[in-house]
């Protein structure tokens, strides 16, 4: 029995899903154990192009079961409209379950975030989940999908929570407060969601223990990225849940010595969505043509994202906190388009090992480069040894600084579109 975990070692936006779904060809369970709809995992296969919100990216594979776990915070009419979605384009559903301890994004956490977004100091997705993680953590009238089972129990939890909720950000946020829907349509909604999702209801944990006694493959898919991790991560500029292969474990209960691999995903350059330190962002031309050519814009929002040269000592921080085995790299074809590639070598005139004081005044950090040219198209190619010199010299590179080989080369988004090693 083993277990993998795919997690993001930027600050999201990394193509986890592209791994995931690949990876998932071989897999029995596909497990999503953290995040909420913030997250967009793009993917492209035989059904077409998607992106995915909540439900694990192994749910093109009839055979795989996909589950949501606890960790995960679930808008519930988000889900369904995700569900119906690909039930539209033909993808199965009948192996995804979802575990009742996971709690639900609720209409007030929306208004909520929009209320402390207002002046974008964090830079949120505005899906509310950030205060639903509050909520989760003060324990104070959070709800969970298992208050579904109840549907006596869940209303009258769900009009206390209403009430307090609404006289809370009336105070809070006057210029939202008439934002806030009626008792009726809240109510209406979950409740309809509820009728289309209890039969997915499930003690995942326990099933996932199952099939490691069974000796079957476990994979883990993590969403947003280490240097987003509330506690590792560029604090405050984060998101408010565990991102890294650690939480994979907390959250799913399967224990350290069952982790056979864990997969580290990096683009070839980097990515940021929002504010905070972004140390290698690129000058305007090479920002707009990376923007441009990548598609880098926020698959959830929509928002353009920042575009940055490989940054090889937040690398070598995200592969130490996540015990990596092993590194999937992609868009090496999007950055091989560029005449100059630069790298950053180090933080001022010596490399050295980052940690916690070094995350905590990034704004502060002065990178070191090193360059190459280019290494042009590579559209076409399917093995390690055909990837022309410089884009080797590039995979080397990191290989040699972070002591993580590079299993992994993607250079497209389709699953055929990968160089594994």
């Amino acid at each position: 029995m083993s277990a993998t975990i795919v997690v993001g070692v930027q600050w999201g936006d990394e193509g986890k899903g592209k791994i995931v779904d690949m990876l998932a060809q071989s897999s029995h369970v596909v497990v999503r154990y953290s995040g909420g709809n913030n997250a967009g995992h793009s993917i492209m296969n035989e059904y077409g192009d998607f992106v995915l919100h909540l439900i694990p990216a192994g749910i093109f594979n009839s055979e795989t079961h996909c589950f949501i776990e606890r960790g995960v915070v679930i808008h519930p009419p988000s889900l369904v409209d995700e569900m119906r979605s690909l039930e539209k384009r033909h993808v199965s559903l009948r192996k995804l379950k979802i575990n009742p301890c996971a709690h639900m994004v609720m209409p007030w956490h929306l208004l909520e975030d929009k209320g402390n977004e207002a002046d974008g100091t964090i830079g949120t997705t505005l899906r509310g989940i950030g205060p639903c993680y509050q909520d989760k953590a003060g324990r104070w009238r959070a709800l969970r999908i298992g208050d579904l089972l109840n549907k006596e129990s869940f209303l009258h939890m769900l009009q206390e929570a209403y009430i307090q909720k609404k006289a809370e950000i009336w105070g809070r946020f006057p210029q939202n407060g008439n934002e806030f829907p009626n008792f009726e349509s809240i109510r209406d909604s979950y409740m309809d969601a509820r009728e289309i999702l209890l039969p997915y209801v499930a003690d995942t944990t326990m099933l996932i223990h199952r099939y490691m006694d069974a000796g079957k493959q476990i994979l883990m898919e993590g969403a947003q990225g280490t240097l987003l991790d509330v506690d590792y991560g560029t604090y405050p500029y984060v998101t408010s849940s565990n991102t890294t292969s650690m939480a994979a474990v907390m959250l799913t209960g399967i224990s350290p010595k069952d982790i056979e691999r864990v997969i580290g995903v990096t683009k070839a350059y980097v990515t940021r969505v929002g504010r905070g330190p972004f140390p290698t962002e690129m000058n305007e031309a090479d920002h707009w043509h990376i923007q441009n050519i990548g598609r880098e814009f926020g698959a959830t929002t929509g928002r353009p994202r920042r575009c940055g040269w490989l940054d090889l000592p937040l690398l070598a921080y995200a592969a130490r906190v996540n015990h990596l085995t092993e590194i999937a790299l992609t868009k090496l074809d999007i950055l091989g388009t560029l005449q100059v590639v630069a790298t950053c070598m180090s933080y001022g005139s010596k490399r050295h090992m980052l940690g916690a004081l070094d995350i905590q005044n990034l704004e502060q950090a002065q990178p070191f480069y090193t360059s190459n040219v280019g290494w042009g198209n590579l559209e076409g190619i399917r093995f390690r040894d055909q990837l022309p010199e410089q884009a080797l010299k590039y995979v080397r590179r990191i290989e040699d600084y972070v002591k993580v080989p590079v299993r992994y080369i993607s250079i497209g988004g389709r699953r055929e579109e990968t160089i594994s090693l």
